[in-house]
């Protein structure tokens, strides 16, 4: 069987799970943080509203209350960048194409969660386990909804929770996914949040074996003591970005039988009947 990471790092966990979790609160930020130019450019692509076509620099400039001349410079580096368009003969802008890629990526998202939104909860019924979805988001995992089961769970999630990549299954099975190229990356970009949380590179490397030999990984108390997940991923066919399919309770109902007989195989039968 393969083992879990070193209990060290379940018991320095805790304290840091706090410290993810809040690490890009906007309650956090301040002033120092902002880059005034993005800000002026965000707020003009901001200024389109529905059943706007087009916008000249005179109506950015209303919009925005930014002077015409800084709006004319903030829409030809848009336009450069391809996130507005510009119509020469007309001297207006539109929304260019990766302005709109942003809107269809948004949108699929949205219609993602809302279809799996009853299919989560009826394996959050079945399994007694809490389910959730999540991306990689910099430095941390985040999760993009949960959904609760009837186990007792110490730890509470909720969208937007940010968590550690190592130490977790969600984390894991994202480490898991990648190319030996990008998980190369990924390890020398890390290397502090490894060595904080006392994994090594084996331990990265046996969960990796793990995934391919069972389909799925683990962490049972590898990251808050009293807490188990296994988590797998989840691709949709029309763009590269990895979900993860987790589900998490109290340690003391993971079991191996539980995990590698029950919850694993089920788990692994929703993933395919998603991705079908």
């Amino acid at each position: 069987m393969i083992k879990s990471t070193k209990k060290t790092a379940a018991k320095r966990s805790k304290p840091r799970q706090a410290a993810i979790s809040s690490a890009l609160s906007p309650s956090d930020l301040d002033d120092s943080q902002l880059i005034s130019a993005l800000l002026r450019g965000l707020n003009v692509l901001s200024s389109f509203h529905v059943g706007d076509n087009e916008l000249g620099n005179h109506e950015f400039a209303e919009r925005t209350g930014l002077p015409k001349a800084t709006v004319s410079r903030i829409t030809f580096t848009l336009a450069k960048a391809g996130f507005l368009t510009f119509d020469q003969r007309q001297r207006v802008y539109r929304l260019g194409p990766k302005a709109l890629n942003l809107g269809f990526i948004a949108r699929a998202d949205n219609d993602l969660r809302a279809n799996m939104r009853p299919l989560m909860q009826r394996l959050a019924d079945e399994t007694g386990l809490n389910v959730g979805l999540g991306v990689r988001d910099k430095d941390a995992m985040l999760y993009l909804d949960t959904w609760e089961g009837t186990a007792l769970v110490g730890l509470k999630v909720y969208p937007g929770f940010r968590m550690p990549i190592f130490t977790t299954a969600m984390g894991r099975a994202y480490l898991a996914a990648l190319t030996p190229d990008e998980l190369e990356t990924v390890l020398a970009e890390f290397s502090r949040q490894m060595s904080d949380t006392g994994v090594r590179r084996e331990d990265v490397l046996e969960q990796i074996e793990h995934a391919r030999r069972f389909g799925f990984v683990r962490s049972i108390g590898d990251w808050v003591e009293d807490i188990g997940a296994i988590a797998v991923t989840f691709r949709r066919p029309d763009r590269r970005q990895i979900y993860i399919l987790s589900l998490g309770g109290p340690i003391y109902k993971m079991t191996d039988f539980f995990v590698y007989n029950e919850i694993g195989p089920k788990l692994l039968h929703f993933r395919d009947q998603l991705e079908a």
